[in-house]
């Protein structure tokens, strides 16, 4: 008969003999930690995202209305007239303000301001093609750049679609309000080759506009207010 080698029970409780369904619940345990530890790191990466999305947001996006700011302007016309330079294109810029916006803030106070500022803008931007870019240039200005070779007639046509935009009455926060804008006119190659030439320009057409068109209450269009 066979000899067999004496077979050892294994003690109860005893931590040196882990029992195999004590090992599963080992690798659970660790599989549960490292999920949560992904979680974590996925949150906290999201996190970073939006922070650094909202962060250029800031940096590139007017807050008030949303459009492009000053900043963003400047690089879009910089490259803009590079690629004119090469192609032999055209482009324009409008410089568009505001007549007697103090006197609305004055009369209805700075949320109102804000409101009918927002509205103006998002006025503004319908009124300008896919290519071209709206931005607030700063307080009661904005400025538009015209690209894709856009000539003096696209311009003079987009800035009379501007201005009738504008020129319609505003119902903001129970008020009927009215305003007008002064509109300049600046155009490569014609009235300069530089980005900052250009829009001294477009500044200046727009004062000739402003003066050109002041009405009986020694403004634009006469002061605004309720229609």
């Amino acid at each position: 008969m066979p000899l067999r080698a004496p077979t050892r029970s294994r003690p109860a409780g005893d931590s040196r003999y882990p029992s195999r369904e004590t090992g599963v619940a080992a690798l659970r345990r660790e599989n549960e930690i490292l999920k949560q530890k992904n979680e974590q790191l996925i949150r906290r990466l999201s996190d970073v995202s939006r922070r650094a999305l909202a962060a250029d947001r800031l940096a590139h996006r007017d807050v008030l209305t949303g459009l492009p700011n000053r900043l963003v302007l400047i690089k879009r016309l910089q490259r803009a007239l590079a690629i004119a330079r090469r192609q032999r294109l055209s482009l324009s810029l409008l410089f568009v303000d505001l007549d007697g916006f103090k006197r609305v803030n004055d009369r209805y106070g700075h949320r109102t301001g804000d409101l009918l500022l927002t509205v103006v803008g998002a006025r503004i931007a319908a009124c300008v093609r896919f290519d071209d870019i709206a931005c607030r240039y700063g307080g009661d200005e904005f400025v538009v750049l015209l690209g894709n070779d856009a000539n003096p007639s696209v311009a003079v046509r987009t800035a009379g679609s501007i201005r009738e935009s504008i020129g319609r009455h505003y119902s903001i926060e129970d008020q009927r309000l009215n305003i007008t804008a002064s509109i300049g006119i600046a155009t490569y190659p014609d009235d300069g080759q530089r980005y900052d030439v250009l829009l001294g320009r477009a500044d200046d057409a727009m004062y000739r506009d402003k003066a050109a068109r002041k009405g009986p209450g020694g403004s634009p269009g006469g002061p605004p207010g309720q229609g």
